[in-house]
């Protein structure tokens, strides 16, 4: 067979493909156009949605921070000496009464001291007491008195008051004054030998031990006070406008117990640029059977409950679009609502705009518009 008949051939048989092909697709075409077209909507799609009640609801902005006693205090000598063994060990974890001895020094060798000046005192005004009587009339008996009170080993009582200036010149000229307040300044100065408690704490910190030498100006340890805390938090500038001194404050433990309650006590005037938060402090106190949960250094979470915005309503951010926009659902029917947004915790948002009893859409709907054709369950409960 020759090459022209061999070409004659393929042509013959792609003419008839393509003849058949052609005919396929005019029958297909047909059935298509013999098809009737519904006009039938697309059913509507379930959705879940809740109803909307308006009431007065309080922010909660979260926050947390560390404990700090309110009350701390570096335990300082203003003397020198050895340190002595008291009633109670001064060791860290010891609990002291307000008032009571913390840390005491040996005073002995201060104290003969000041047992001799009182005598010198006392020598002094003894020997000038003639004079007083005869000088001064009607006061002989006052000064009298007054020495009879003086004890080499007890607290001088105090100087009687002159009664002329000619009086106060011979108490000053004669030593009498200057006497009297060198051994008042030797008993204040016996006074720093011991060092007590200004408020009811724990010693958290003790540097030296019974017999050690302690120097004037010597950080012997730390005292924090029990009861009252204070917790310092960041609040981000956008919860701040919120935020009132006097708010309440509560704080939760790992468990989510609440440990602490309190109040907003002052407000940084002042947000960190790096951070766009404001240091808020608040003074806290243990609630009932969590006196051992507040402890100097403990970090806690918790929230501020600031004061109720009326005629609100508060739903979770999953339920919002845009920002500020939610669906209503309305006769079978999405309807796109714009709402005022108020307050926004990281879950939730408070705002104005929508109706009370209202029913929303309540999750997040891939797709959904304005006027989408909806179906909700007829036994949703009012939230």
């Amino acid at each position: 067979m020759n090459s022209v008949v061999k070409g004659t051939i393929r042509f013959v048989l792609g003419a008839a493909i393509l003849a058949a092909g052609f005919g396929m697709m005019k029958g297909l075409i047909s059935i298509k156009e013999e098809l009737p077209i519904s006009d039938k909507p697309s059913p509507p799609r379930a959705v879940r949605s809740s109803f909307v009640q308006l009431a007065a609801i309080s922010p909660k902005t979260p926050v947390e921070g560390r404990v700090e006693a309110l009350y701390r205090m570096e335990i300082l000598t203003e003397v020198t000496g050895n340190l002595m063994m008291g009633a109670k060990e001064f060791r860290e974890g010891m609990a002291f009464e307000e008032g009571e001895v913390v840390l005491a020094l040996d005073d002995t060798e201060s104290r003969l001291a000041l047992v001799a000046q009182r005598s010198q005192f006392l020598q002094l005004l003894s020997g000038q007491l003639a004079d007083l009587q005869m000088d001064f009339e009607g006061r002989g008996e006052a000064w009298k008195k007054y020495v009879m009170s003086i004890r080499p080993d007890a607290v001088l009582p105090d100087l009687p008051e002159p009664t002329s200036d000619r009086e106060r010149l011979f108490l000053s000229n004669r030593g009498i004054v200057s006497s009297y307040h060198s051994i008042r300044s030797a008993e204040e100065r016996l006074s720093k030998f011991q060092v007590r408690a200004p408020f009811k704490g724990i010693v958290v910190q003790a540097n030296v031990r019974p017999g050690a030498l302690v120097r004037a100006g010597q950080m012997a340890g730390m005292l924090v006070g029990e009861g009252d805390y204070e917790i310092k938090t960041a609040v981000h500038a956008r919860y701040l406008a919120s935020i009132q001194r006097r708010d309440s404050v509560r704080f939760f433990d790992e468990n989510g117990s609440v440990v602490a309650e309190g109040a907003v006590h002052r407000i940084a005037g002042n947000v960190d640029p790096s951070t766009q938060s404001a240091s808020v402090f608040c003074r806290v106190v243990p609630v009932a059977g969590q006196k051992n949960a507040l402890r100097d250094g403990r970090f806690l979470t918790g929230e501020i409950v600031s004061e109720p915005i009326e005629n609100a309503f508060e739903i979770p951010l999953t339920w919002m679009h845009k920002g500020n926009h939610v669906y209503e659902v309305s006769n079978g029917q999405l309807v796109e609502k714009s709402v005022e947004v108020l307050f926004q915790s990281r879950s939730h948002a408070i705002g104005r705009g929508l109706d009370s009893g209202v029913r929303v859409l309540s999750e997040s709907l891939t797709n959904a518009f304005d006027g989408m054709a909806v179906s909700t369950e007829s036994n949703e409960s009012q939230d």
